[in-house]
């Protein structure tokens, strides 16, 4: 039960906020004249913090002037792109929807229709027999409607539709063909279809996704990053490892997010991990686990780190002082020491201390990246984190 509770609010679905927000304009897929085109960076060297933004407010983003490190939304235009580049070069752009789920949005169903059918004689369009049915003809509902939230219900696609299958491996056809994106983002992925289990099998839902995703990833000529939203941890979206990068742990250290301990374990791979730490939709911005979850994904160097809303409302360009630090390099990998976790950096100190309160005595004097204090002594309560920078 716990499981299916994680999976059904896991929901990131793209443009969940898009109430608020303005209009999405159908987007003509042309390639920039004017504007430069911008190499996929599939390595980039980029600084300590690695800010990230799922699916981002753009507008935000690019007004904060700030310099993130992994940008995901929907789409990117060239001149989005490099207004975000301009600030952080190495930036990835990663875009995308969900290739088994549609938003009942007017403005969301035409952005997809409008990307998927370029290059097309004949427009793709979404039509009824794409959704899975149940046996009494009842679309599959993920339980998304809200009268508070102002959210149209979400549906899940049939994945052995041929016809959907032709609109969404479009779809991401053309978000891959566009210069300005590093990559594309999968949101809301699963094994199996727990909402409407008599609607199809689990061996028919697994088979049918894993073909529209190699389909989609022999589209992927140029070898750009593939994320995937896994929603609580790997193991539950491990049968698709061979065809995505990296994935996001959303609602990391929250109500009904993975832990620490899964997510250093997760850490230890070769998939690039983003750690998604919100305010469990209630807008009360809990620093202690800000800083928990920015100094866990300070341990390694596969990880990223983001910090917003909720799943009801993603990607705002919230900016903490200890994002600003400026740790240099890391010297060697992260150990356990006191209680806590450590790990050292060219100008600095980075201890996330998820299970204890701690006390810490430097031989030198350090500046706290949180409160501007510089000592040789510190105190770090249970379930918090710290960045110490030289003086």
């Amino acid at each position: 039960m716990q499981k299916l509770i994680a999976i059904f609010l896991f929901a990131l679905f793209l443009f969940s906020g898009c109430t608020k927000q303005e209009p999405i304009e159908p987007l003509p897929l042309e390639q920039p004249s004017e504007e430069p085109q911008i190499e996929p960076a599939a390595a980039p060297e980029v600084k300590y913090p690695k800010i990230a933004s799922w699916l981002a407010k753009k507008d935000e983003i690019i007004q904060s002037k700030k310099p993130y490190s992994l940008v995901m939304a929907g789409w990117f235009t060239p001149e989005e792109a490099n207004q975000i580049k301009s600030q952080t070069p190495n930036s990835l752009l990663l875009a995308g929807l969900s290739t088994n789920w549609i938003w009942g949005n007017k403005d969301w169903m035409e952005f997809l229709e409008t990307v998927a059918s370029h290059g097309k004689e004949v427009p793709l369009e979404i039509t009824e027999s794409m959704y899975l049915k149940t046996p009494s003809g009842e679309k599959c509902a993920f339980g998304w409607a809200s009268e508070e939230w102002g959210h149209e219900e979400i549906y899940s696609m049939d994945p052995r539709s041929q016809e959907w299958k032709e609109l969404i491996i479009s779809f991401y056809k053309n978000v891959l063909d566009q210069p300005q994106h590093d990559g594309i983002i999968v949101d809301m992925v699963v094994e199996k279809q727990y909402w409407c289990p008599d609607a199809i099998s689990d061996e028919e839902w697994l088979f049918a996704t894993k073909e529209i995703m190699q389909e989609i990833s022999e589209q992927n000529t140029q070898g750009k990053l593939v994320v995937f939203n896994a929603g609580l941890k790997y193991e539950d979206i491990d049968e698709y490892k061979e065809y995505m990068d990296g994935y996001v742990m959303e609602n990391f250290l929250g109500e009904w997010g993975a832990d620490y301990e899964t997510g250093l374990e997760a850490a230890n791979s070769d998939y690039i991990i983003i750690y998604a730490v919100d305010t469990d939709d209630t807008g009360e911005t809990d620093l202690k686990r800000m800083r928990l979850g920015l100094t866990l994904s300070l341990l390694n160097d596969n990880t990223y780190f983001t910090y917003d809303f909720g799943p009801r409302d993603h990607g705002q360009a919230w900016w903490f002082s200890e994002y600003d630090a400026e740790l240099g390099e890391p010297i060697g990998v992260y150990y356990s020491t006191s209680g806590a976790y450590w790990r050292e950096f060219e100008n600095g100190v980075v201890v996330s201390s998820p299970h204890e309160n701690i006390s810490i005595v430097f031989e030198e004097e350090y500046t706290d990246a949180t409160t501007g204090e510089s000592s040789k002594t510190f105190s770090i309560e249970e379930g918090d984190g710290r960045i110490f920078i030289k003086k």
